[in-house]
């Protein structure tokens, strides 16, 4: 009887174990290895991709606000905070301060203008929106060259 009890003890140990250690993996945040830390950086090729996108979208949320498509423009618009964000990180990962201030105006100033258009006040969203091309022609200055007379922009060399 006591090989059986004490059985019993350690069985019900075991099992509260590993019921707290399950318990503690599915808590515990996922591990950061070198794997995780090479998906997370943003390369320059990335960046690129996100400057295509904010040129393109800033385009047809151009439009869509001209047609007075507001509910739509907003939906642009919160597409360039998230791409935004995407270049903050891009910046942040290089230790470029100034990068990450232009890309947060950025964001910002396009959450502002959807915002503004969810509101239904399309002349502020069209000032916030000025306000956001602003920072984008600051980083420009810092970080890009060309222009679409050149064919494009690309990254100065030598600035990332």
């Amino acid at each position: 009887m006591r090989i059986t009890w004490g059985a019993s003890i350690l069985a019900l140990a075991v099992i509260a174990g590993a019921s707290r250690t399950a318990t503690t993996i599915e808590a515990a945040p996922p591990a950061a290895g070198a794997g995780a830390q090479a998906a997370a950086n943003v390369t320059p090729e990335q960046l690129e991709g996100y400057m295509k996108s904010i040129s393109s979208t800033q385009t047809a949320l151009r439009a869509k606000l001209k047609e007075n498509q507001l509910a739509d423009a907003a939906k642009d618009a919160q597409q360039l905070a998230t791409t935004f964000g995407d270049v903050e990180k891009f910046f942040a990962q290089r230790s470029k301060a100034d990068g990450v201030s232009w890309a947060q105006l950025g964001k910002t100033g396009a959450t502002a203008v959807a915002g503004a258009l969810t509101a239904g006040d399309a002349a502020k969203a069209n000032t916030e929106l000025g306000n956001m091309a602003a920072s984008c022609k600051q980083c420009h200055a810092a970080y890009r060259e060309g222009g679409p007379q050149a064919g494009g922009y690309t990254i100065k060399a030598g600035s990332i």
